[in-house]
């Protein structure tokens, strides 16, 4: 069984991971890897964290740092539902893999062509040999954040600010609280003056065009010719036009046509058919789809006001313990009074309930009771008063306690509150010797 200490470390590791899981929702990796981490070094056999840190890392490109987490996992999980077994599968049967493996050799290819410790880049053509292999990263995978910030930065360096921005928008994109990019645009934003720039707009400023094959224009080889020679050539192409109309197309437009545009029709149908297929379809998966949204919703915001309920009674347990052992009695009480413990469920949160219950209820109660008689002995009645009617809400059968309290109403003259206290103790405790004063008390 698992001691206190290793049981609140647990706790503080879910609480970091929690929050991790928030910042990397919204698309702060940077911040949910810190939180991940310091999640695990309370934890390190926290598998969520764990998890969620290799999605992470593969998210930003680093795929053998993602590997080793959900590896990690694996051996710490062996004989258990582990949702790391399902991502190693896909990395392993994925055809992505080696694209993705190849991207991260390229980047660290790059690296070893820059000098760290004067942060120059030693000679020319090692600087542009970093670049052609970031380049090559970045198209092998386009998620590598550390091929796509290094890239931006020596494009920063040689002075080309606006594609430096257009690298740095695809790093936001995939990390939006990464200090270091968002300093680095905010440099581009500077140095260009679109610093007041939609973001939008930013894109279509910052943009990157990819020159494909397709785009390539290749010049065209032209051959001089005479007058004579062009004046032929362009009476053999009337001739052939006109042979070709007369002996190929007529003939058959007519003869064709009506069936052509049957053909034409029949293809149509189907075209139509096949869409409304693929519509039907989609919106089926779409309504699939959205019902599942709904119930992750409806769970995740049942866990979180799990989890909010889960701190808030953890926070408050402590608080309790912490102020009765450091003399705070009266406070812990208090707290201890106004929790609601019928909701308290959680073994760990039963464990610090009964710590508190034992300190309040054992000897808490009996303190305040005691905290009382000292305040009235010392003629502060309306503390004394405070103390007693505390120590009865802890333990609210105390004959003694309320038998004092009353006596202290009759001293103020609040009779029937005082009449009240010395009936209830007549009627619990009626063969105690309390019950015996406060008849005489009440006069019969």
């Amino acid at each position: 069984m698992a001691s206190i200490y290793e049981r609140e470390c647990r706790q503080i590791s879910n609480r970091f991971y929690n929050i991790a899981l928030d910042r990397a929702i919204n698309r702060d990796l940077y911040g949910a890897t810190i939180l991940l981490k310091k999640s695990l070094s309370f934890y390190n056999r926290n598998i969520n964290a764990r998890n969620l840190l290799g999605l992470i890392f593969y998210e930003e490109g680093s795929i053998v740092e993602a590997i080793v987490q959900w590896l990690i996992s694996k051996d710490l999980y062996k004989n258990e539902i582990n949702p790391a077994n399902e991502y190693l599968s896909k990395v392993q049967n994925d055809d992505d893999t080696e694209k993705l493996l190849k991207s991260v050799k390229m980047y660290n290819s790059a690296i070893d062509d820059i000098n760290p410790e004067q942060k120059t880049y030693v000679e020319q053509n090692r600087k542009d040999n970093a670049m052609l292999k970031l380049y090559k990263a970045v198209e092998y995978n386009d998620h590598n954040v550390k091929a796509l910030l290094l890239l931006s930065v020596i494009l920063l360096s040689i002075g080309n600010h606006i594609k430096a921005g257009a690298y740095l928008i695809k790093c936001q994109k995939i990390d939006n609280g990464n200090k270091f990019i968002n300093e680095h645009m905010d440099y581009v934003l500077k140095n260009t003056k679109k610093s007041e720039v939609k973001e939008k707009k930013i894109e279509n400023i910052y943009s990157i065009k990819k020159l494909e094959n397709d785009d390539a224009i290749l010049p065209r080889k032209y051959i001089k010719l005479s007058e004579n020679q062009k004046v032929i050539f362009v009476l053999i192409g009337i001739i052939i036009g006109v042979l070709f109309h007369s002996l190929i197309i007529s003939p058959k437009t007519n003869s064709s046509k009506s069936f052509a545009n049957q053909e034409e029709l029949i293809r149509y149908a189907e075209l139509v058919n096949d869409q409304n297929k693929k519509i039907r379809d989609i919106t089926i998966e779409n309504n699939e789809l959205k019902t599942q949204y709904e119930d992750a919703s409806v769970k995740l915001r049942a866990y979180e006001e799990q989890n909010r309920m889960f701190t808030s009674q953890y926070e408050m347990l402590n608080s309790i313990i912490s102020d009765f052992d450091n003399g705070y009695i009266s406070r812990a009480a208090k707290n201890y009074v106004e929790l609601d413990k019928d909701s308290i469920t959680e073994e760990s949160l039963v464990t610090l309930l009964n710590q508190a219950r034992s300190r309040i209820e054992g000897i808490g109660a009996k303190r305040l009771s005691e905290l009382g008689t000292e305040s009235w002995n010392g003629g502060n009645k309306n503390a004394a008063i405070s103390y007693y009617q505390l120590s009865l809400s802890i333990n609210p059968a105390d004959a003694e306690t309320m038998f004092l309290l009353a006596r202290l109403y009759q001293n103020l003259d609040r009779l029937k509150e005082a009449n009240e206290l010395f009936d209830k103790i007549i009627a619990q405790h009626p063969d105690s010797n309390y019950a015996r004063r406060s008849r005489e008390a009440r006069g019969y």
